[in-house]
């Protein structure tokens, strides 16, 4: 992978999922903001750092992404050219 496709595609996968999320997941009082996206080297997996307010909300909100990750998943293949989808994990 080029020195600057990385970078890129961690911004553009990160854009795409809090728009996403913000749209499509129903979280009552909450508010979650995606802080940062790590792609690994085989776009294997994708880790999605995120951050709850308020934090007592945090585990109800993992466990509600987790459970959407397929679809927010299918939503970035759309999106984006990439051959693989990846695996998203949220923490």
């Amino acid at each position: 992978m080029s020195l600057y496709r990385k970078p890129r595609l961690e911004s553009l996968i990160q854009e795409l999922i809090s728009k996403q999320i913000e749209k499509t997941i129903e979280m009552n009082n909450v508010l979650v903001t995606v802080m940062s996206v790590d792609v690994d080297e085989g776009h294997d997996k994708t880790i999605v750092n995120i951050s709850v307010f308020p934090d007592d909300k945090k585990k109800d909100v993992l466990i509600k992404l987790s459970s959407q990750a397929s679809a927010l998943a299918w939503f970035l293949l759309k999106k984006i050219r990439i051959k693989k989808i990846p695996e998203l994990i949220f923490k």
